[in-house]
């Protein structure tokens, strides 16, 4: 039961999800290629975990090299870029996690503990990287956030590739993960590029705590 991995979209990523649920080494990363890559003789019946796990859609599933071979093809000739294919997995069309704007800041190893945990308002911190898709999938929702909630949470994007102590000490596995803070503690968090009513319902839950002074 072969696997067929789509580049255009795979993040390629040294801690890929897909390669640590897989339970027989199908799925390894290339460290000198710098990619997922694939054993199919390895492959067996299991029910392809890989694929479910998979935030980016890249790790497809078949019952048959056959299958696997006609999906090969039709990628070949597609002409989607990764921004169309993230955005019909997703329903939204991906940003750059990068950008800042109103009530978006910029935090770092340097200015985190001064900016986030010695702050009187909450903080909700994006942790994300450059290679990750569904971080630029959860960027416009997270900056549109900020906006809204100005004056009442603070919004802060960490590249966990500039900054990795940080999210080390907070046990951060996966990315995107959001952390909300409230004078110096983890108060709530999130992982994944959630949809913006799933972040809303948090957010309003702690500004309503906050607001009355409850920690």
């Amino acid at each position: 039961m072969p696997v067929l991995i789509d580049y255009r979209v795979c993040d390629n990523s040294p801690g890929c999800s897909a390669v640590r649920v897989c339970p027989r080494g199908v799925l390894t990363f290339n460290h000198r290629e710098n990619r997922v890559e694939a054993n199919n003789e390895k492959c067996y019946a299991c029910g392809g975990p890989c694929s479910r796990v998979c935030p980016a859609g890249a790790i497809k599933w078949f019952k048959s090299m056959d299958e696997l071979e006609a999906a090969k093809k039709e990628m070949e000739s597609s002409n989607l870029s990764k921004d169309d294919l993230l955005e019909q997995r997703y329903g939204i069309r991906p940003g750059d996690p990068r950008e800042l704007g109103p009530n978006l800041h910029h935090v770092d190893c340097e200015n985190f503990r001064s900016e986030v945990l010695e702050s009187d308002l909450p903080w909700v911190v994006d942790f994300w990287a450059e290679w990750c898709a569904p971080c630029r999938i959860l960027a416009p929702t997270f900056k549109a956030l900020a906006a809204e909630y100005e004056g009442k949470v603070k919004f802060g994007k960490m590249d966990t590739e500039e900054c990795m102590d940080v999210p080390g000490e907070y046990g951060i596995m996966s990315i995107p993960t959001m952390l909300f803070f409230h004078h110096g503690r983890v108060i709530d968090q999130a992982v994944g590029a959630l949809p913006k009513e799933a972040i809303k319902r948090k957010l309003d839950a702690i500004v309503a705590k906050t607001s009355k002074g409850v920690n």
